[in-house]
């Protein structure tokens, strides 16, 4: 059976492996682990920490066998499916230690899909252009440049909503800010998708190599920007049918742009202004796993296609 390790960050070896996530992210990864033995594949998840350089294999790791979670020493995996948060730690950890081993995605793609600074350039025809500040004089200086009154900051590599302010301009100065920071103008998306949905939104387009496999809605919680699944954000199918054609052009850009890479899987985040234009937000090269109870369908369908892409690459 081949093993597949899900990599992850900074994580405390006697803490149990879902103790700082929601339930239903449990039950959902459950669920892959369970059907990927399916395909005769084992999964397990470690922390990049838990690598053992000298005898190149991770000293620790959890499985889910026999419907419960347990740890599993000493395990050399075939192919490591990353999903490490953006630190320098990590990056120089990919890029030395195991740069040969089998990865999903690969670094080089994950560097640049998941650098705002680094979308914005390579799409300036669908993003809103970025201004990279270092300190605050460097933030009111870039006030010229954005029309809108509420101005969008961000860091270049954090997901997940974390480090991301929606701030009328006068609050800026207020507001304890992580510089280095992105900043850039506020798209109004209130008026929603024509014919999808009437309010603030982000749309997810999620792809396995270049196939669209399904998309969904972000709708942010009660007086909320943040559309993040991770901020309170609630999560809605679109099927593919329904999608507006204005985003096909903007989809096959991505695609070819990012064409040299193989065995990819990512997502396109996209608004659309009261102008119907849709604007990238950001790519994602790590998109959650979850889905809710009531989305079992679109679950296993996907689930079935990651576990495709472990055999393509294995």
């Amino acid at each position: 059976m081949k093993k597949v390790l899900i990599l992850f960050g900074k994580k405390d070896w006697n803490t149990p492996a879902f103790a700082d996530m929601h339930s239903g992210y449990t039950l959902c990864y459950e669920y892959l682990y369970n059907l990927a033995q399916e395909y005769n594949i084992k999964l397990y998840r470690a922390s990049y920490t838990w690598y053992d350089k000298q005898q190149s294999l991770f000293t620790h790791t959890w499985t889910f066998e026999n419907e419960k979670w347990i740890r599993v020493d000493n395990i050399k995996p075939d192919l490591i499916y990353d999903k490490t948060a953006a630190t320098p730690e990590a990056l120089l950890f990919k890029t030395t230690t195991i740069n040969k081993m089998p990865i999903i995605n690969d670094v080089e793609f994950t560097n640049l899909v998941d650098n705002k600074l680094t979308t914005s350039l390579l799409f300036p025809q669908y993003t809103k252009k970025h201004y990279k500040a270092l300190t605050m004089t460097d933030l009111k200086n870039v006030f010229k440049y954005i029309k809108t009154s509420k101005i969008v900051l961000k860091t270049s590599s954090d997901s997940g909503g974390k480090n991301v302010f929606i701030l009328d301009k006068k609050d800026v100065a207020t507001t304890k800010i992580p510089f280095p920071i992105l900043a850039q103008e506020f798209i109004d998306s209130s008026h929603g998708i024509a014919k999808i949905t009437n309010s603030i939104h982000d749309l997810r387009l999620v792809f396995i190599e270049n196939e669209l496999i399904y998309s969904y809605l972000r709708i942010p919680a009660k007086d909320s920007f943040l559309a993040n699944l991770s901020q309170g954000g609630l999560m809605q199918i679109v099927p593919k049918n329904q999608l507006p054609n204005s985003i096909n052009s903007l989809v096959l850009d991505v695609q070819n742009t990012f064409s040299t890479f193989q065995n990819k899987i990512y997502t396109i985040d996209i608004m659309f202004d009261k102008n119907q234009k849709p604007w990238i937000i950001e790519l994602n090269s790590m998109p959650g796993l979850f889905f809710s109870e009531d989305q079992y369908t679109e679950r296993k369908e996907v689930y079935t296609k990651i576990i495709k892409l472990f055999e393509k690459a294995l």
